[in-house]
């Protein structure tokens, strides 16, 4: 029996929003960023109703490259990685949070 512990996984299925794009960090770690939208039936007043979801998505570049080159908008991937909060304050020294998904898998359906 764990104690104590957790889980931070997630499955997405979605479809690329924009083209990722290649940011290259301090240490020299270039990773690719895109929004991924996935779509839910849920009820609203007892009407059916299509709700979307945009996730940013952040993977390493050597591994887009080898498993999903030619990645482009409107493709319909699965994703699987973990939840990452980042925050940062800002001009009028308000702190603000960001959520990305830290891919560590990802296959063209």
């Amino acid at each position: 029996m764990l104690n104590n512990a957790g889980i931070n996984k997630v499955f997405l299925l979605g479809e690329v929003v924009l083209n990722p794009t290649l940011k290259q960090q301090t240490d020299g770690q270039s990773f690719y960023y895109f929004s991924l939208a996935t779509q839910e039936s849920i009820q609203k007043n007892h009407i059916p109703t299509r709700h979307t979801e945009q996730h940013q998505i952040r993977i390493a570049q050597q591994q887009l490259q080898k498993n999903a080159p030619g990645l482009s908008q409107g493709q319909l991937i699965y994703v699987e990685g973990k939840v990452k909060t980042n925050s940062a304050v800002d001009e009028n020294g308000i702190k603000r949070y960001s959520t990305e998904i830290w891919c560590s898998s990802l296959r063209v359906l």
